[in-house]
């Protein structure tokens, strides 16, 4: 059984090589989609349903047949997606050798399977951002999709020509050149540049308060209450703040301090498509009593308590890594 595991997020020629050299080398093959639930975004506009679609018709039949598309949810960390991935090679019946073909960053070899042999197979998502970024920035995305064709996989060039159609490419183009403009701002300044932000995760009567973010990047998506760090704030003040600012929570600041359980650092590089930027995310339990009035203001369209039940079935809705941030106070997901 051989496992290839890459997002997959424009597929292109390179990604079908990849699907058809663990084909020559043995009779089945998993192919592993990550980063599967995310709300769609300038940097990963398509469900991995859809990017499964277009590898799978890319392929021939006999290929198709020897081929499974599996997804597995961002966890950012490359430990969490492997068990994931063992997991799901234990469903189908796990061969006594796995060869993974692991596009990305691999796992350490101290946390790799016995009997895994591990190739690594490059970034094959090394063109996926540039090729969405020239569609985003053209006075014509079409002339730009049409220059690209012929790179793309087969069974992707006309689904993402289509796209190019739609309410959804236009919304994500209005946030890539929001993104694009705030990038070269910051582009004068003579070093990296790193963002610290704040959320809140603020659980009553079995339910968590979450805001309908009012402005790109990610208008329309629920998230969580927070925002940048003020120069003058600790990273507690500025929480209570946004908090105060995006939900008119009408809880004291002290009763708030008293219900602080837990503060978590979220920075993984890749977690915001808005460049480097490190959350530090407040859990606050307020109990069991029924949850507090709530109304969006700021930079909040709405605020509203959601079940915690009901969260799962919100992921694909949720901005950047909510949903992880509130699958690790949470423990939402049955995942490893």
């Amino acid at each position: 059984m051989a496992a290839c595991v890459a997002h997959f997020l424009l597929p292109d020629e390179v990604q079908l090589g990849l699907l058809r050299s663990a084909l020559a080398r043995v009779d089945r093959v998993l192919v592993f989609v990550t980063r599967a639930y995310q709300a769609p975004s300038a940097r990963h506009p398509f469900g991995w349903r859809e990017r499964a679609d277009m590898l799978a018709a890319s392929l021939d039949a006999t290929e198709r047949a020897r081929i499974d598309f599996e997804p597995v949810r961002e966890h950012w960390s490359e430990l969490r997606t492997l068990r994931a991935v063992q997991a799901i090679v234990a469903r189908h019946g796990q061969a006594a050798r796995v060869a993974c073909l692991w596009s990305g960053p691999a796992p350490a070899p101290e946390d790799r399977p016995r009997g895994w042999a591990f190739e690594p197979a490059g970034d094959t998502d090394a063109r996926s951002g540039p090729r969405l970024d020239a569609l985003y920035a053209a006075h014509d995305p079409l002339a730009a999709w049409r220059g690209m064709e012929g790179e793309l996989a087969p069974g992707a060039r006309e689904p993402v020509r289509a796209w190019l159609d739609t309410p959804a490419f236009s919304r994500l183009r209005e946030e890539w050149r929001l993104v694009d403009r705030e990038k070269k701002v910051w582009s004068a300044v003579p070093y990296p540049v790193t963002l610290v932000t704040v959320d809140a995760v603020v659980r009553a009567g079995g339910q968590v308060l979450l805001v309908e973010r009012g402005r790109p990047p990610g208008r329309g998506l629920w998230a969580l209450p927070g925002g940048f760090l003020e120069g003058g704030d600790t990273v507690l003040q500025s929480a209570l703040r946004e908090l105060l600012e995006e939900t008119g929570l009408p809880v004291a600041e002290r009763r708030m301090r008293e219900h602080l359980r837990e503060v978590k650092v979220f920075d993984h590089p890749a977690r915001s498509q808005r460049g480097r930027i490190v959350t530090h995310a407040h859990f606050f339990d307020l109990g069991e009593d029924p949850p507090p009035p709530v109304r969006g203001g700021d930079d909040a369209a709405a605020a509203r308590w959601f079940p915690i039940a009901q969260l799962a079935s919100l992921e694909t809705k949720l901005h950047d890594d909510h949903f992880h941030v509130l699958d690790e106070f949470l423990r939402l997901t049955a995942d490893p």
